[in-house]
């Protein structure tokens, strides 16, 4: 059915015919005021089906740039989706053509891409004058939503670490395309926490593709705090711009303080009573710098830092004695060491009477292990990108190989045990979703066959 110079329904949006005084869509009156004006958004209610295929459940965001439902893919098993709707309403003719662009970008890009911390574009249709992008739907809440809840709005060391990692990681992967993407926008608002802990990068609205020999950047985009100096138009955009941004949402996590508040101005954040995390203030501080050639040289450098501190700070936690405290490094008196929140329970690893040794080395979760023919050693895969030989008489690290892109999924001896086989893959099934092998600890514990 063709409208000419149809009405618009205020309640839903859905496009009436003109002689109509009711929306044949959700039966309530139709306004005159309405009839010229671009369809409303954030206004699909609960069960509506979109596109003959989405049931919508309900509104999980509104804001000037439209609004995002949850809903329901009835052509797949009722799957639950993300439905990004972009508005319309209230834009003059050049605004809807940039949110326009920047909402088929975000479409474009995220539909190249393939990542565990990355949403899964499914697709990008027109319904009724409205755009609509349809996504992975992510249970859990923004990190800014998961600061605002915390005492102080600051994260324990640990934590900090495991979001830095994960964050580094996706990262790297949009860095590593050609042409290099940079996100542009890295705060805890784009960010999505799982109640797992695991992370997602989310809104890639002013994401761009890297163009060599370009001056500067067409358009000074970004939030304030966390925005790099250069991305205000003085230089083009670099992928050192979200070593910036991740630079500042680490240090946000940590001292609990809003960059925007005062922006490209960072206090110390006081973390010389621990000296693997002298280390961890240092780089944070080199990310924030306002030299660009004084930042780290690639987020590459910054996730390698960031999984050899974690690593550090998980051993000196867990076995003092063994932790590299440099010589004449005093301990502070036990009424003098501040609360540390415990360590999260995938991060702790429990001794039992019958455990011969425990490798703690890996950054992140372990997928993988392997006994040697002669049972003199074991080969370890983990999430972290590397695999690692340990000796079973004592639990020490012998060999680390970080060589692999991706994580890594199984590991295999040769049969006269002088080679070890590694595989980092991604696997997808049918029905197109990622399969993951994890373990619930970041650490292997080898037991002896019977108890003493």
């Amino acid at each position: 059915m063709v409208l000419s110079s149809p009405f618009y329904c205020d309640t839903c949006g859905a496009a009436n015919r003109s002689q109509a005084a009711f929306c044949f869509a959700c039966g309530q009156p139709l306004h005159h005021t309405s009839k010229h004006s671009p369809p409303a958004t954030g206004l699909l209610i609960h069960n509506h089906l979109l596109k003959q295929r989405y049931r919508i459940l309900q509104q999980i965001g509104k804001g000037g740039f439209g609004a995002v439902y949850k809903a329901a893919d009835l052509q797949f098993g009722s799957r639950l989706v993300a439905i990004k709707e972009m508005s319309q309403s209230g834009l003059s003719a050049q605004e809807l053509a940039e949110a326009t662009a920047a909402f088929n970008r975000e479409a474009l890009l995220l539909a190249g891409l393939t990542h565990p911390n990355l949403p899964r574009i499914y697709e990008q249709f027109t319904d009724i004058g409205r755009c609509y992008l349809v996504m992975d739907f992510i249970e859990g809440e923004t990190m800014e939503e998961h600061l605002n809840k915390i005492n102080g709005k600051k994260l324990p060391i640990d934590k900090v670490l495991e979001m830095g990692i994960q964050l580094s990681m996706v990262l790297e992967y949009l860095h590593m395309r050609q042409p290099p993407i940079i996100f542009r926008d890295l705060k805890p608002a784009n960010i999505m926490l799982t109640p797992h802990g695991h992370v997602y990068l989310i809104d890639f609205g002013i994401a761009r593709h890297f163009k060599p020999g370009q001056a500067k950047d067409t358009t000074a985009l970004g939030s304030s705090g966390y925005a790099a100096p250069e991305q205000y138009g003085k230089t083009q955009t670099t992928p050192r711009a979200d070593i910036y941004g991740l630079g500042a949402t680490l240090h946000q996590m940590i001292s609990g303080n809003d960059p925007s508040d005062a922006p490209f101005h960072f206090a110390s954040l006081q973390l010389l009573n621990h000296p693997v995390l002298a280390r961890l203030e240092k780089l944070i501080t080199q990310m924030l710098d306002m030299d660009i050639s004084k930042r780290p040289d690639s987020i590459a450098i910054v996730r390698q830092e960031l999984q050899s501190i974690a690593t550090q700070y998980l051993v000196s936690r867990t076995h003092p004695l063994h932790s590299n405290i440099p010589p004449g490094y005093q301990q502070p008196k036990p009424a003098q060491v501040p609360t540390m929140p415990k360590l999260s329970r995938r991060a702790v690893v429990q001794a039992q009477r019958n455990t011969r040794s425990i490798c703690s080395g890996h950054s992140s979760r372990v997928t993988a292990v392997a006994w040697s023919p002669r049972g003199a050693h074991i080969a370890s895969a983990s999430y972290d990108k590397t695999v690692r030989v340990w000796d079973t008489a004592n639990g020490n690290s012998i060999l680390a190989y970080r060589g692999h892109w991706d994580r890594v999924q199984s590991v295999a001896w040769s049969p006269d045990g002088t080679r070890v086989a590694s595989v980092a893959m991604m696997v997808q099934s049918r029905c197109g979703r990622l399969l993951q092998v994890t373990l619930s600890i970041p650490g292997v514990v080898i037991l002896s066959p019977s108890l003493p």
